[in-house]
């Protein structure tokens, strides 16, 4: 057998051993994609209590003006019910809130609220009783109403942000007394 035909033997072996690897393959290569993750955030559930710290300022208008820093602390219980989360609080704000007749020296709340779960980010509406007290000028029950928004950073941390507008019908030698405050804060849910 001389060289060639050795060749052309060898080579037809190896296109025959070869020819079932390659077979279909004569056209694109069939290439089979691999699945890409996709990121899934978790669903944030608000059901639970909290407890945090809060920081602001406070203006007074109407029959006694006056503004200043206010701090203070807050807590409460919230109800997840899918789209919707409800609750109830308490908060107690402290701070030098500088008026002619002297200084308001605390505002408390009993509170509920409704708003709606985006995941980590609520932005709910609150209502509810408010009571300011001074040691110059008296105390007055009034109410309140307000707006925020709530970020849960992670599951037990959550940053939150708050306006509201409050009224006092009868404080003391003041007939009526506003009072408007904004307030960001750093809750831990438990």
């Amino acid at each position: 057998m001389n060289s060639f035909a050795k060749r052309a033997l060898g080579a037809t072996l190896v296109l025959a051993i070869a020819a079932p690897v390659y077979a279909g393959s004569a056209s694109e290569p069939v290439i089979e994609p691999v699945p890409t993750p996709i990121p899934v955030t978790p669903a944030s559930d608000w059901t639970g209590g909290y407890l945090g710290l809060q920081l602001g300022y406070g203006e007074l208008t109407k029959d006694l003006e006056g503004d200043g820093m206010i701090g203070g602390i807050v807590g409460g219980y919230d109800w997840d019910l899918g789209d919707w989360v409800v609750g109830l609080g308490a908060d107690v704000t402290f701070g030098d809130i500088s008026t002619d007749a002297g200084d308001l020296s605390s505002l408390s709340r009993l509170k509920v609220r409704g708003g709606y779960d985006f995941g980590s980010t609520m932005l709910y509406a609150t209502a509810g009783a408010a009571y300011a007290d001074s040691d110059d000028f008296g105390n007055s029950w009034g109410y309140f109403g307000g707006v925020g928004v709530e970020h849960r950073l992670d599951d037990a941390w959550s940053l939150t942000g708050e306006v509201a507008a409050h009224r006092f019908e009868d404080f003391n030698d003041y007939d009526k007394v506003n009072a408007t405050t904004a307030t960001v804060g750093l809750n831990y849910r438990f």
